[in-house]
């Protein structure tokens, strides 16, 4: 079995590239029911947010407590640069749970996030680049995970500082950066189409009110799917993400935007 959280189909693409590889079945950690499960084998594939666990997988993770452990454990991160010390918080969450963690690699995919200044989408050559990388590596990944052996510090990206990032920057962006208060729709440009709606992996934007525009619920998990899958541009986070560029959505459920 494989878990796997995505927003914008980064993490979509490598759990299905296991699940192809391996012969292992796939599980939305957003929809999943944990009765009965009984896998010899599990995996968990999900971005790294903040240089952390996204709140949705947090949540998902605690839901393990009381479900019996597998004989092999093993977790796929993907970042558009580095992950801090997201290992440490998953080990230590899956701790809690009784779980163990045998094996953990980190790939650097496309980068999305685009809510800062000085944070912005990849060029077409950088986005290339860390292409060919991920998929020569995710090969090594699938070899290791098949004969169920152990990942080692080489296999993560923790980057600089990553202490700093993950324990010190992480609850500053949790607490300051990731609400759905901030989300904007520009009425002029917006088409009513209701991509953004049927993107969003947590089902928290409706467009149920008159005037048909997007409105935001209280479940945001800042995967910024909603503000990439639209082609108006006409969705924005606050003043931050004006002139930034977008990705392609790969949308596990309607595969809006597919690769």
């Amino acid at each position: 079995m494989i878990f796997y959280f995505s927003g914008t189909g980064n993490s979509f693409r490598i759990a299905r590239s296991l699940s192809t590889a391996l012969g292992e079945r796939l599980a939305d950690m957003t929809r999943v029911s944990l009765e009965n499960m009984c896998d010899d084998k599990v995996g968990f594939v999900f971005p790294v947010y903040a240089w952390g666990l996204p709140r949705v997988v947090e949540q998902f993770l605690k839901r393990l407590s009381g479900v019996t452990a597998p004989r092999y454990v093993y977790a796929v991160l993907t970042c558009g640069d580095d992950i801090g010390r997201t290992d440490v918080l998953l080990r230590r969450t899956l701790q809690k749970a009784g779980w163990g963690l045998h094996a953990v690699f980190s790939l650097r995919m496309r980068n999305t996030y685009v809510c800062l200044p000085g944070f912005d989408t990849d060029s077409a050559e950088v986005e290339q680049a860390k292409e060919k990388t991920w998929k020569t590596r995710l090969e090594e990944v699938i070899q290791v995970v098949e004969h169920e052996g152990r990942s080692t510090a080489a296999d993560l990206i923790p980057g600089a500082l990553p202490g700093l990032k993950t324990y010190v920057l992480r609850p500053l962006f949790n607490r300051f950066l990731i609400s759905p208060s901030r989300f904007r729709v520009d009425e002029a440009r917006c088409k009513h189409c209701g991509a953004c709606a049927q993107v969003c992996p947590l089902q928290n934007i409706s467009l149920e009110n008159a005037d048909r525009l997007p409105h935001w619920g209280n479940h945001c998990t800042h995967c910024l799917a909603c503000y990439h899958v639209c082609t108006a541009h006409a969705v924005n986070y606050g003043s931050f993400t004006r002139r930034k560029g977008q990705v392609k959505v790969l949308n596990s459920r309607n595969d809006i935007g597919v690769f």
